[in-house]
């Protein structure tokens, strides 16, 4: 890697493939550490792979990705989440999503599923689409019993397999076909999970609201910083929806929103893309000074500092 470039921007060509990956359309990707022989390359000391995992900053990440651990860990943030990922977790990474790899293990085997079209997955029926977004608007991460990842695994080499194939004429149709299959499978993993959910909201009215809130703050926190857009939408006062959401969850609303906002301007400002002013804008300040007291109250660094630190 260059001095001062840094991988925050993350697009889907980007991630560090070596000969065995199987690339189809440089759309999709299927990717993992596992050697022929069975043994487990380490990621930390694979030169292509290290910068990406050791990086201090979190990467705006341009695609989606499923990411399987067969073994040993690995500990990453997801947005404001962070999660351990240990033998039989599948981690969801939507496009736009931000996130770091925090530690991982030498023994940790990872294999990844990593495409940059939904047009690839294709929504089967809107009661498996809503289920999926329930669950993946609470959280990224889903545990697999041994024998529900062996048959998601079978899949993965199958898909591999064919796609290496060069003769094989029907490549998208066949990994159209298995992500679907693969939606199913996780359907029915993760309605138990969102119907429990569900069960527990009924009658706990703050518990839907901070719901609601989240849910909000996540498609709009990039254009709207105020408590009070989010009271409006909810159709109660910014003081009681503050209050909610420290009820539920021991943070203030502001805090949520303050969290996002900089969490996201630090991807930008490290993207190597934008300038200052650019991020402001993305951002919706209304001017570059206005952004950069913001910053620099929450990090330390003016916007500008914090781009050039290494």
């Amino acid at each position: 890697m260059k001095d001062g470039e840094y991988y925050s921007a993350l697009d889907l060509m980007m991630l560090p493939l070596d000969e065995r990956a199987c690339i189809f359309n440089d759309e999709f990707i299927l990717a993992d550490n596992l050697k022929t022989s069975g043994e487990v390359m380490d990621l930390l000391a694979d030169e292509a792979a290290a910068p990406f995992i050791t990086s201090p900053y979190p990467f705006k990440i341009r695609f989606t990705m499923m990411m399987f651990c067969l073994g040993g860990r690995m500990r990453v943030q997801h947005n404001l989440s962070e999660y351990l990922l240990q033998k039989n977790d599948v981690l969801f990474i939507l496009s736009g999503a931000i996130g770091q790899c925090l530690e991982i293990s030498s023994d940790c085997k990872i294999a990844i599923i990593a495409f940059l079209h939904q047009n690839l997955v294709p929504e089967i029926n809107s009661q498996v689409a809503v289920v999926v977004r329930k669950f993946l608007m609470e959280r990224a991460l889903l545990h697999l019993a041994d024998n529900d990842m062996e048959e998601l695994f079978l899949l993965y080499r199958m898909l591999q397999r064919r796609i290496e194939q060069s003769d094989y004429a029907y490549k998208r149709e066949l990994i159209t076909s298995c992500m679907q299959m693969m939606s199913f499978h996780f359907f029915n993993w993760m309605k138990p999970y969102v119907d429990q959910q569900e069960k527990a909201r009924v009658g706990n009215r703050k518990r839907q609201i901070y719901d609601d809130f989240m849910q909000l703050l996540q498609s709009n926190y990039t254009s709207e910083r105020s408590v009070g857009f989010y009271a409006g939408k909810l159709c109660i006062t910014p003081k009681y929806l503050s209050q909610v959401v420290y009820a539920v969850s021991g943070r203030y609303a502001g805090d949520w929103i303050r969290d996002y906002v900089i969490l996201e301007a630090k991807a930008l400002l490290k993207s190597g893309r934008y300038n200052v002013q650019q991020v402001s804008n993305m951002l919706n300040f209304p001017n570059q000074s206005f952004f950069g007291v913001y910053f620099k109250k929450e990090t330390g660094y003016s916007p500008r500092a914090y781009q050039e630190t290494k």
